[in-house]
C-alpha cells in the first residue's frame, strides 16, 4: 500500500478515536448536567412546599440516576415529604432509617438523625413505647460520637495539656467505653504520667474489665518495670482472669528471669488452666531455656494435664536434647499415660530419625503391650526408609503377637507390589499363624501379578492344608495367567481334596482363555 495512504489511514483512525472519546465524555457530562438539573427542580418543589410534586419528582429521580451523587440528597427529601404527606410515622422512622444505613457519610445523617428523634418523640406519646428506648440509645450515640471526637483530637495533640485532659476525662466519667478509650490513647503518651495512671487502673480499679484492658495496654508500654508488674500479678492477683492476662503477658518478655517464673506458675499452680498457660507462654524460648524448664515441670507438676502440656510443648523444639527428653519419659516414668504421649510425642518430631532412633531404645525396653503398640503407630507415618526395617523386626518378634500382627499391616502400607518380599520372609519365618495369615492376608490386599511367584514359593514350602488352601485362594485373586499352570497342577495333583477344589476355584476366579482352557483339561481327566 502506499505510503501516503497507509498514513492518512492511520491518521484519520486516530482523529475517529479522539473523537469518539471526546463524544463519550461529553456524554458522561450532559448526563452529569441532566441529573443536577433534575434533581435542582425536584428540590425547587421542596422548597415551594409543593410536597405531593416534590415526593413524586424525587422518586422519579432516584430511580432514572441510581448512581448519581445527588442520590443521597433526594433520598433525605424524599423522607421529609413523606413526613409531610403523613405518611405513617412508623414507615416515616424507617425511611430515615434506611436512609442514615445506606448513606452514612452524607451530609444529611445529623438532620436525618434529629428528624428521627422527633418522629420517635410523636410515636411514643401515641402509645408505642419502644421509640422511647430508641431515642435514648441514639441520644447516647451522639453524646459518645461528640467525646469520642474530643479524645482523638487531644490525642493527636500529644503534649502534656492533651495528657492532662485525657487523665481528666476519665476521672470525671463513669462511661466504661470512654474509660477503655482513654486507656488505649494513654499508650500513645510517653510520659511517666501516663504510665502511672494505667498502672494505677492496671492493679487498683475496681473494674475487671479495664484492669485487664489497662495491663494489655501496660505490656506495649515498654517500661522496665512492666516486667515486675506483670509477674506480681502473675503470681498473685485474686482474679484469675488477670493473672492469665498476666502470663500471656510475660510471654512476650525476654528477660530469662521470666522463665523460673512461669515454670514455677505452672508446678504450684492449683488452677489447671492458670498452669497450663504458664506452659504454653514458654513455647517461644531457646530450646537451652525451654527444655530444662519443662523438664522440671514434667518431673515435679502434680497435675497429670499440666505435665502433659509440658510434654506436647517438646513436639515442636528443634534440638537433640527434646528427644533425649522425650525418651527419657517414655521409659522411666512412672505414669504410664505419660509414658505413651511421650512415644507419641517422639512420632510427631520433626527430626523423624533422632525420633526413630530414640523409639527404637523404647522398644528394647519397655514391656508394656499398649507401650510397643504405640511406638509401632509413632513411626507408621515416617517416611525415612529406615523405618520399614523397624517395622519388620516387630512383625517377627512373635513375644507380642497382636503388636506383630499389627506390624503386618503398617508394612502393609508402606510396599508395593514390587516388594512383597519382606510380606513372603514374614509368612516363612514367623512361628505365629496368627502373624503368617495376616502377611498372606496383606499379599491379597496388594495381589497382583508380581505376587505368583513368591506365591508358588510359599506353597511349596507350606505343609498345612488350610493355610495351602489360603495360598491357592490368593493366587485367584491375582487374576494373572501366570497362576494357570500352578492352579491346574494342584487340582489335578494335591493330596488333599479341599485343595484341589480351591484351585478349581481359583480357574474360575482368573476367568481367562487360558484359564478356561486349564478347566477343560481339568474335566477331560
Amino acid at each position: 500500500m502506499n505510503k501516503k495512504i497507509t498514513h492518512f489511514l492511520s491518521t484519520a483512525i486516530v482523529f475517529l478515536f479522539c473523537l469518539s472519546f471526546l463524544s463519550m465524555v461529553t456524554m458522561a457530562n450532559n448526563t452529569q448536567d441532566k441529573d443536577a438539573i433534575a434533581y435542582k427542580q425536584a428540590y425547587n418543589l421542596v422548597l415551594e412546599e409543593k410536597w405531593e410534586d416534590a415526593h413524586t419528582s424525587l422518586s422519579k429521580f432516584i430511580q432514572e440516576y441510581r448512581r448519581s451523587t445527588w442520590v443521597d440528597d433526594a433520598r433525605f427529601w424524599q423522607c421529609y415529604t413523606r413526613e409531610k404527606l403523613d405518611y405513617p410515622l412508623e414507615e416515616v422512622f424507617q425511611c430515615y432509617d434506611r436512609f442514615i444505613k445506606a448513606h452514612h457519610e452524607s451530609k444529611w445523617v445529623d438532620d436525618a438523625k434529629s428528624n428521627m428523634v422527633r418522629v420517635a418523640h410523636r410515636l411514643a406519646k401515641e402509645g408505642k413505647p419502644k421509640y422511647e428506648a430508641i431515642i435514648e440509645t441514639m441520644k447516647t450515640d451522639e453524646d459518645m460520637e461528640i467525646k469520642m471526637t474530643a479524645l482523638y483530637a487531644l490525642e493527636d495533640m500529644g503534649d502534656e495539656r492533651a495528657l492532662e485532659a485525657v487523665i481528666a476525662i476519665y476521672d470525671s466519667t463513669a462511661d466504661k467505653k470512654i474509660q477503655a478509650r482513654i486507656i488505649s490513647i494513654l499508650e500513645d503518651f510517653d510520659h511517666p504520667d501516663a504510665f502511672a495512671k494505667v498502672k494505677d487502673i492496671a492493679l487498683n480499679n475496681p473494674d475487671s474489665d479495664l484492669r485487664r484492658k489497662a495491663l494489655d495496654v501496660l505490656e506495649d508500654m515498654d517500661k522496665k518495670e512492666v516486667m515486675e508488674i506483670l509477674i506480681n500479678v502473675a503470681r498473685s492477683d485474686p482474679d484469675p482472669k488477670m493473672r492469665k492476662v498476666a502470663i500471656y503477658g510475660l510471654e512476650d518478655v525476654e528477660d530469662p528471669r521470666v522463665i523460673p517464673v512461669l515454670a514455677d506458675i505452672a508446678i504450684r499452680e492449683s488452677d489447671i488452666n492458670l498452669a497450663k498457660a504458664a506452659v504454653y507462654a514458654l513455647e517461644n524460648r531457646e530450646p537451652n531455656e525451654l527444655i530444662p524448664a519443662l523438664g522440671k515441670i514434667m518431673n515435679e507438676s502434680k497435675s497429670l494435664e499440666v505435665r502433659k502440656a509440658a510434654l506436647m510443648e517438646l513436639e515442636d523444639v528443634e534440638d537433640p536434647a527434646a528427644v533425649s527428653v522425650l525418651k527419657d519419659v517414655a521409659i522411666n516414668e512412672a505414669n504410664i499415660e505419660m509414658r505413651r504421649s511421650a512415644i507419641a510425642t517422639l512420632g510427631d518430631i520433626e527430626s523423624q530419625a533422632a525420633a526413630l532412633a530414640a523409639l527404637k531404645e523404647v522398644l528394647a525396653v519397655v514391656k508394656e503391650p499398649e507401650l510397643q503398640k504405640a511406638v509401632l503407630f509413632a513411626v507408621e507415618d515416617f517416611e525415612i526408609p529406615e523405618t520399614t526395617a523397624v517395622v519388620y523386626d516387630i512383625a517377627l518378634d512373635a513375644k507380642n503377637v497382636e503388636l506383630a500382627k499389627n506390624a503386618v499391616f503398617v508394612l502393609e502400607d508402606r510396599l508395593d507390589e514390587k516388594n512383597l518380599g519382606m510380606l513372603s520372609d514374614i509368612y516363612k519365618k514367623s512361628t505365629s499363624s496368627v502373624v503368617r495369615k495376616a502377611a498372606l492376608y496383606a499379599i491379597e490386599d496388594m495381589a497382583g501379578k508380581n505376587a505368583v511367584g513368591p506365591l508358588t514359593e510359599m506353597l511349596k514350602a507350606e505343609k498345612d492344608a488350610e493355610m495351602r488352601r489360603m495360598i491357592v485362594r490368593v493366587m485367584g485373586e491375582t487374576g494373572s495367567d501366570d497362576a494357570v499352570p500352578v492352579l491346574e497342577k494342584l487340582a489335578l495333583e494335591d493330596a488333599d481334596k479341599k485343595v484341589r477344589l480351591e484351585a478349581v476355584d481359583a480357574l474360575e476366579e482368573i476367568d481367562t482363555s487360558k484359564a478356561r482352557a486349564a478347566l477343560l483339561r481339568i474335566i477331560k481327566k
